[in-house]
């Protein structure tokens, strides 16, 4: 049985759109499947866990952003009967530019019909206190969530979206926030034992793929099998300077930087005196001085 969970309003209506497309492919093959159509925040999280609960072995779509995928990966229960397929129709569609995903429908479905590869690959978790949240794509805390947190309620996402030029929301956004940027002393340890001060800190990206933010390269390095999270932090520096390190990060130039820090590990504890911005695939995790972030024992099955 095929799972389809759609987010209709991603990309400013294509969500709907690429499904309709995707439903008459479907009905003219006679393929069994079922879709659910989410309206709010959290309805895909509750979908995915009412499909997953059944530990049934079954594929499971997501049609939307990285925003409606993060949301099912949180949703799902049971990883060892669960083959995932990410369909984008969001704006930044960072998890697909990683993976290398089609984004025309038909090839989309011609994917999730014949799997030419099922790659399994690692999740990010993200926990502060009782509170967590899996990952797909990366978590950050600092610049990189205030610039998520802000393009969530942003009216110039979907204003670009409609023109399919909604990754520009990201970059115009960073530009804004880069004139609030003060910098916070932090702490960074990771499981190793590697532990680092910092005065003073923009921000600390903790990376699953390479891409975030609609194909920032914070990471270039990463891969989202190999067992690891690609860390990248940036220490404060000047704002004109910091003005050209951000358009070379999507080319990953930003590494040879020296305020930038690239590091590899499987968990890292960061805190800092007062509670930043954090997000988690773009999804804000709120304001925390405190977080733990991890790779999960279990990877999830994934068509690439």
């Amino acid at each position: 049985m095929y799972y389809f969970i759609v987010n209709p309003s991603a990309g400013s209506g294509s969500g709907m759109k690429k499904w309709k497309m995707i439903a008459a492919l479907l009905k003219k093959q006679n393929l069994p499947y079922k879709v659910y159509f989410t309206r709010k925040s959290g309805d895909a999280v509750r979908f995915a866990q009412a499909i997953t609960s059944r530990h049934e072995p079954l594929i499971l779509a997501a049609l939307g952003g990285d925003g409606t995928a993060n949301e099912i990966l949180n949703g799902i229960c049971d990883f060892e009967n669960t083959i995932f397929s990410y369909i984008p129709t969001g704006s930044s569609n960072d998890l697909a530019r990683a993976l290398n995903l089609p984004d025309a429908p038909e090839e989309s479905l011609a994917l999730l019909l014949n799997p030419e590869h099922i790659h399994a690959l690692d999740v990010g978790c993200i926990q502060s206190g009782e509170d967590s949240r899996r990952f797909f794509v990366s978590s950050g805390v600092g610049f990189d969530a205030s610039v998520c947190h802000e393009a969530l309620s942003s009216r110039l996402k979907k204003l670009l979206n409609r023109f399919h030029l909604g990754k520009l929301t990201y970059l115009g956004i960073a530009l804004k926030q880069i004139m609030l940027l003060k910098g916070t002393p932090a702490k960074l340890a990771f499981d190793d034992g590697r532990a680092f001060s910092f005065p003073r800190i923009f921000f600390c990206a903790f990376m699953n793929t390479k891409y975030e933010g609609g194909g920032f390269q914070m990471c270039p390095d990463a891969l989202p099998d190999d067992g690891f999270l690609d860390v990248c932090l940036v220490e404060k520096v000047p704002k004109l300077k910091f003005l050209r390190v951000l358009p070379s990060a999507f080319s990953g130039r930003h590494t040879s930087i020296e305020e930038v820090h690239i590091y590899r590990c499987r968990e890292a504890h960061i805190k800092t005196p007062r509670p930043l911005a954090v997000h988690a695939d773009g999804e804000s995790f709120h304001f925390r001085n405190t977080i733990t972030v991890s790779l999960l024992d279990s990877k999830l099955k994934f068509i690439s």
